[in-house]
């Protein structure tokens, strides 16, 4: 197996520096490193990294094709340089460097998950769950790789074995959100709501700022009858996000079935102004109107979601 060259203890500081938030300042570390050092490929690969964090792709591929013209065999170059590709939108190029990153090094575990997160951008969500399969073979304690076939495993209807990788996910980084948030859905899709509401319990612990958590709580809340605390998680996510239609449609649902038809009018108006297209908002907000009494407004709507549909 070709194992990956070793990185000089000043490019590690370097590096440090660029990942952790300040690649513009480290670029001209990386270009006296490249200085004093003209063949180093790795140089050339984490310059390139670094600039494809500030979104110049032309320089961060221009990088990365010097890297690996000095050391065709860089596995991580290639890693470097397909995740620059899939920024850019260019999918296939992305998958090829990935490719080329496993025939270099077949035990390098990021590379299978970087090629599974394009084949799960691409809808190949087989290909993608076998490579984050093989991911996790050659790193047991990928605990992203467990998340993202969950999501995989997720999207191909496979709940139960998704909420198993979400499981291992939790066990091996119990702070991360995601895995938390991404098992309580699959909880939710099996119609386990009160599993799914303990799992978004712990997902906002972590992160209280994630408005979709809210939203997805507050549904979660309103299935199980706890419309009240729908509401309130509802409100939360407009609070910090007052663009999110999803929000505001279900808060006026869930005012609708509290009576409060004014209310609902108001919240259902609003999703209307932010998905205008959307039939199901001008259906509720029809109903919302025809138990206020408000015949013409309520049949209006409900032309409207009908030339919708």
């Amino acid at each position: 197996m070709e194992q990956q060259p070793q990185t000089s203890d000043r490019l590690w500081e370097i590096n440090r520096l660029a990942w952790r938030g300040d690649p513009r300042t480290a670029i001209p570390l990386y270009d006296e490193a490249i200085r004093q050092d003209p063949a180093s490929a790795q140089a050339y690969a984490f310059r390139g990294l670094a600039y494809r964090r500030l979104g110049d792709m032309a320089h961060a591929l221009r990088d990365c094709d010097r890297a690996l013209e000095l050391e065709p065999a860089f596995a991580m170059g290639y890693v470097i340089r397909g995740s620059t590709h899939r920024e850019a939108g260019d999918l296939e190029r992305a998958v090829a460097d990935y490719s080329q990153a496993i025939q270099c090094d077949p035990g390098y575990a990021a590379a299978y998950a970087n090629r599974a997160a394009v084949y799960d951008l691409l809808g190949r969500h087989e290909e993608a769950a076998a490579d984050y399969t093989r991911a996790i073979e050659r790193n047991p304690q990928y605990a992203a790789a467990y998340n993202n076939r969950g999501l995989c495993l997720a999207e191909l209807g496979r709940h139960e074995e998704a909420i198993a990788d979400y499981g291992q996910a939790v066990a091996l980084d119990p702070d991360d959100p995601s895995a938390y948030y991404n098992r309580g859905l699959a909880y939710a899709a099996l119609g386990r709501q009160d599993s799914a509401l303990e799992d978004y319990d712990a997902a906002i612990a972590l992160d209280d700022q994630d408005a979709g958590l809210y939203v997805n709580r507050g549904a979660a809340c309103d299935a199980l009858g706890l419309t009240q605390d729908a509401i309130y998680d509802y409100s939360q996510a407009i609070q910090l996000d007052p663009g999110l239609y999803q929000a505001h449609y279900n808060r006026g649902l869930c005012y609708a079935e509290m009576g409060e038809h004014h209310l609902a009018v108001q919240d259902l108006t609003l999703a209307i102004s932010l998905a205008p297209d959307d039939p199901d908002a001008y259906r509720a907000r029809g109903d919302a109107y025809a138990d206020l009494g408000e015949t013409k407004m309520a049949e209006a709507d409900y032309q409207k979601a009908e030339r919708l549909r």
